[in-house]
């Protein structure tokens, strides 16, 4: 693996940094949108489209940056692949937020917020560990905290969506279980750059 330059950071982990920092907004928003009234929130359907475009956008810029250079700090199908997921991970957390301003009349559960906590704390090491892309140590540590709350999230998700088994509409349940869905795809998009970088610890160390 060829270290990152500590004086200067390569060009494909900054933008990583960047994409990483998108998500951390777009959940940092899904959890606002839990706590605005419902008849406040439609004001944030723009800032959540937004969002999934600077993303996007950022991925379209790391792409063509690393097909222009000779030398980057990880393999290219590695950095496509933790861009990807990122992407990925904002495409989910989006679609919760599309569904909650959707279904205004929709009351969440106390597991929704702590999923979405959960998500938030996966998320932050993420934007750390693209920022330390050279540290194998601090990568392995990344790698095996997010295990641990994906493990998490699972059992909160399961809690999420049986908690409605009472409802006495079929509906109310199945909309319930659409944004679980989401907010868990997200978490385990985040645990799939997770995964890429054991992969790397793993074939470089």
């Amino acid at each position: 693996m060829i270290a990152l330059n500590r004086q200067r950071r390569h060009q494909s982990a900054v933008l990583l940094t960047e994409i990483a920092r998108e998500v951390r907004s777009g959940v940092s928003l899904l959890a606002q949108l839990l706590g605005t009234p419902a008849g406040e929130r439609a004001h944030h359907r723009e800032e959540l489209l937004g969002l999934e475009g600077r993303a996007m956008d950022l991925h379209f810029n790391l792409m063509t940056h690393i097909r222009s250079v000779f030398l980057t700090p990880l393999p290219r199908e590695d950095i496509y692949s933790i861009s990807q997921q990122l992407n990925r991970t904002v495409e989910h957390v989006v679609a919760a937020g599309d569904l909650i301003l959707r279904r205004k009349s929709l009351e969440l559960p106390g597991e929704a917020a702590e999923m979405i906590e959960t998500l938030s704390r996966i998320t932050e090491l993420t934007d750390a560990a693209m920022g330390r892309l050279d540290d194998f140590d601090h990568l392995e540590e990344y790698w095996a905290q997010v295990q641990r709350l994906a493990k998490q999230a699972n059992r909160t998700h399961r809690e999420w969506v049986t908690s409605t088994d009472s409802a006495f509409q079929p509906n109310i349940a199945q909309q319930q279980a659409q944004l679980a869905d989401q907010v868990l795809a997200a978490v385990h998009a985040q645990r799939n750059v997770a995964v890429t970088c054991g992969s790397i610890i793993v074939r470089e160390s």
